[in-house]
């Protein structure tokens, strides 16, 4: 059935909502410097404004995602979440678990619709790339000027919507890493001065992630440019060797660190094999914590967001002061191993392989290298980062790459 056309009324309101849809989009990303509650006004305003426009607009919105949902990877991560859906149904505290897996479900079409929304209105996408990189580039400014002057926040505005205003959280620096494919894809895809100014966001992202001193941000980096130098060599090389050689450098890193690590429970006798100057000493009990815990669980793990809530988690860990799992394991693969078991963590990364795989097929642009390095700096900043369940972290990605894909989109139309 073809779609009914707009009325004015419907079509002037899918304008505006697609407007502040793009604005909410701009400045959440950039806003997390003051604080995850700062960018949840800026998400409000983002999923208002795209209710509003899937009102006006409901059969598009219908066929589109229907359309994504029986494509390869759409029907991979549909298996992911069936998946999750086992492990949170039989886990010890199914509301919490279910609560983060609806939660996780709802933000993938919610970044689907914003990048339609934004590739079908040309100066929305403008609007929003503009407003990223001015964004981006004041919080930068403001996060360096809070380390170089370590101010106080005055009490009237400590507990506020954003908190404690200029104490910036040492996961900015992961955000930040991420900024920056795509402020220099929005700066040279709208071109002029815009194209200087996303030139201008990169020293000033990388100082961010100096000064909060984010080992997580500079591991993202090194993953983004691992990911484009898988890109060179599936181009360049046969596509068994290319993905063969890919395959072993990966399992041979993660299994020298995995075998490595100190089983619990902890004690003045433990040695510790990995130099603390690679992994902190806390950090490699809490993971050693929680791959032994997952054997308790192998296939579907303990239930999505539920690691730090098991016997023992909490118990502090001698001559230490500190929690075998304080609040999560800081590192999404065996975070995800632990809470969902095999099969989940298999389903995703059969579904990552896929999504990925698809990229490295298309054409090469400055485009696709974005949206690579995206991806790169965000699952390799995740292994030594905040929980994979964060809504912020979450949504950073979502919303970061479904700016860059409304741009590719958008580019497609214009060629």
């Amino acid at each position: 059935m073809p779609d009914l056309p707009h009325t004015p009324f419907q079509a002037q309101l899918l304008r505006l909502s697609s407007l502040a849809a793009a604005l909410g989009a701009g400045l959440a990303v950039p806003l997390v410097a003051l604080g995850p509650a700062t960018m949840a006004g800026a998400m409000a305003i983002l999923v208002v404004s795209l209710v509003v426009a899937a009102s006006c607009d409901r059969g598009a919105l219908i066929k589109n995602t229907v359309g994504h949902a029986f494509t390869l990877v759409g029907g991979a991560v549909l298996l992911v979440f069936a998946c999750w859906l086992i492990s949170a149904l039989g886990s010890f505290e199914p509301e919490r678990s279910l609560e983060k897996w609806g939660r996780t479900l709802v933000f993938i079409p919610v970044a689907v619709m914003l990048c339609r929304h934004l590739s079908s209105d040309r100066k929305a996408l403008e609007l929003g790339l503009r407003v990223l990189l001015i964004a981006t580039l004041l919080c930068g400014i403001f996060v360096l000027l809070c380390r170089y002057y370590e101010p106080e926040t005055p009490d009237f505005l400590k507990y506020s919507f954003a908190g404690d205003l200029f104490k910036i959280l040492k996961g900015y620096g992961s955000v930040a890493a991420c900024l920056i494919p795509v402020t220099l894809v929005a700066g040279i895809s709208q071109g002029g001065i815009w194209r200087w100014l996303g030139f201008a966001c990169v020293p000033v992202l990388v100082g961010v992630i100096y000064v909060v001193e984010s080992r997580a941000g500079f591991l993202g980096l090194g993953g983004g440019a691992f990911l484009l130098f898988v890109w060179w060599l599936v181009r360049n090389l046969p596509h068994r060797l290319a993905w063969g050689a890919v395959i072993l450098i990966m399992a041979s890193s993660s299994w020298s660190i995995i075998d490595r690590l100190p089983s619990p429970p902890i004690t003045n006798d433990t040695s510790f094999e990995i130099p603390f100057g690679q992994i902190d000493k806390h950090r490699q009990i809490i993971w050693g914590f929680t791959l032994e815990k997952a054997k308790d669980a192998p296939w579907f793990g303990h239930g999505p967001d539920l690691i730090n809530r098991l016997p023992g988690a909490h118990i502090k860990i001698p001559n230490f002061n500190q929690q075998y799992i304080p609040a999560h394991p800081h590192n999404w693969a065996i975070e995800i191993f632990a809470e969902t078991g095999g099969v989940g963590m298999a389903a995703l990364l059969a579904a990552l392989f896929l999504f990925l795989r698809e990229l490295l097929r298309k054409p090469p642009n400055y485009l696709i290298g974005g949206v690579l390095a995206l991806n790169g700096i965000y699952w390799m900043s995740g292994l030594a980062n905040v929980s994979f369940w964060s809504a912020w972290w979450q949504g950073s990605y979502l919303l970061l790459s479904a700016l860059l894909f409304a741009v590719m989109r958008e580019d497609r139309k214009s060629i």
